[in-house]
């Protein structure tokens, strides 16, 4: 079975070379020949990712047999995207998704909803993260203490636009 691997991290600080290590060695245990595709410091609620979206123009020329990844939510912590994945996936029924962790098939009812499932937690946990970020950031300004920052867009609306202050 010919397969992609993909890895991706979300900060500078992680290590990509770790996730493609466990996901080399899952595919030569089981024989498979494969390609690796990876995204550094690239959030997974960003759907146009270099590294992904090469995967994807592959795939769909029949390069692949399946997408192999070590969690689902290193293809996506967006629902929306999830569901887009997904109809991506039932359009070209060749290839499969290989989640090592997560255990996921597809074609079964409750593989879908575990899959739907995940990205759900998974975009919550980003919504979280980016909610207590905003309060920290308040609180450092009314105590004098905030000195400014990298700039972060998604405080300012976006996803956050519904989260109580």
């Amino acid at each position: 079975m010919k397969v992609a691997l993909y890895a991706r991290v979300s900060t500078d600080e992680q290590n990509v070379g770790q996730q493609r290590d466990l996901l080399v060695k899952f595919c030569k245990e089981k024989g498979w020949t494969y390609r690796s595709f990876t995204d550094e410091a690239m959030s997974g609620s960003i759907s146009d990712r270099p590294g992904w979206q090469e995967l994807l123009k592959e795939a769909e020329r029949g390069g692949y047999d399946a997408i192999v990844v070590a969690k689902t939510d290193r293809i996506t912590r967006s629902l929306k995207y999830a569901i887009w994945f997904y109809d991506w996936l039932m359009e070209h029924p060749t290839v499969k998704l290989v989640s090592i962790y997560d255990s996921v098939d597809l074609q079964t009812p409750d593989g879908y909803f575990t899959f739907m499932l995940n990205c759900l937690l998974s975009e919550r946990e980003i919504l979280i993260n980016r909610w207590r970020s905003r309060i920290g950031i308040e609180r450092a300004k009314k105590e004098g203490k905030y000195k400014g920052g990298r700039g972060r867009p998604w405080l300012k609306g976006g996803a956050l636009s519904g989260v109580p202050k």
